[in-house]
């Protein structure tokens, strides 16, 4: 083949190469929207450690400080997934925004927990009776709101709370700290925080056997979407691999977690590391059940009108 021909071929060859590449590059690119929370550390951690692009992932993490500015950017079509809870689920997707729950960061367990019933250092309340009419902060109409539900149904004591709905969080910490508020329920590190300056865990959600936080990926237009599909099962893949390194050395990630501002130098020494437990994270799923117990609990504060997705419709379903 003549010099010049041979060159031509070559430099076509490259420029195919780096169209294909680009391409695949675009076409695995995801923004992922995330909140402040303990369990959060498992995006960070793995675009960090570079697990992500080990599947082929060009994973984008954009922080967000609120759930109500996060679920207004899914609808908007800025994000490609996000990290939250079920009910920001259920309630995008009946508001425009349809998602598929393809990960589970925390699940309740007897073995960690993720939220619990502060009483303030300077409350008299030693047992929930003695806490009984008094109030709670919570944040309406969320997760805490509620987890904050389902404890007080495990012990029989519904309704027994004057709920105080105080959005802002560090508003709501120094309220209970000084006395302004007898109680609120709070979520790990946050609840770690408090314990360490004198308040006192009540109740936490140890025995609930609920998933409480998610990952859901924008829905593809086509339910059959091979693309999206290979694209979610890395990514699961990527979680579960990061998921066992944090297992493994528990204190580096702590540390990280210090490093990312998703655990207070004050609450440290006090905060149990994180664990993901199989089969439950990273890659359990949610159920039927599970969806049904959260959709139940928003019909009945008014925050769905429209009926429940089938689960394949809200759930990935990853082949065999």
């Amino acid at each position: 083949m003549p010099l010049m021909k041979r060159f031509l071929v070559g430099c076509l060859a490259l420029v195919a190469a780096l169209f294909c590449q680009q391409t695949t590059l675009a076409a695995d690119a995801m923004k992922i929207g995330v909140l402040p929370a303990a369990d959060s550390l498992l995006l960070h951690a793995a675009r960090e450690d570079g697990v992500f692009s080990a599947h082929g992932l060009d994973v984008e993490l954009v922080p967000f400080q609120s759930a109500l500015e996060l679920g207004a950017a899914m609808r908007a079509g800025s994000l490609d997934g996000h990290f939250g809870d079920i009910i920001n689920v259920l309630m995008q997707n009946e508001n425009g925004a349809p998602q598929l729950i393809v990960a589970t960061t925390s699940h309740s367990s007897p073995k960690a927990r993720f939220f619990g019933l502060a009483v303030s250092p300077r409350s008299s309340a030693q047992t929930l009776e003695e806490l009984k009419g008094k109030s709670c902060s919570i944040g309406r109409a969320t997760i805490v709101d509620f987890v904050l539900d389902a404890l007080l149904e495990n012990e029989g004591a519904t309704g027994s709370l004057e709920k105080r709905d105080i959005r802002q969080i560090p508003v709501r910490l120094q309220m209970l700290l000084s006395g302004q508020i007898e109680s609120a329920l709070l979520p790990e590190p946050l609840l770690s925080l408090v314990e360490g300056q004198g308040a006192r865990v009540l109740l936490d959600d140890r025995k609930l056997r609920l998933p409480l936080a998610v990952i859901a990926l924008k829905k593809p237009e086509r339910a059959d979407d091979p693309a999206f599909a290979d694209r979610a099962s890395r990514f699961r893949a990527a979680l579960k691999e990061e998921a066992d390194r944090v297992n493994a050395d528990p204190d580096a990630y702590k540390t990280m977690m210090q490093k990312l501002g998703l655990l207070s130098p004050k609450a440290a020494p006090h905060y149990a590391m994180l664990r993901f437990e199989d089969p439950f994270t990273p890659l359990g799923l949610p159920s039927e059940d599970d969806i049904q117990s959260y959709a139940s609990w928003m019909r009945k504060n008014r925050l769905l009108k429209k009926g429940v997705p089938a689960l394949a419709d809200i759930v990935f379903q990853e082949k065999k």
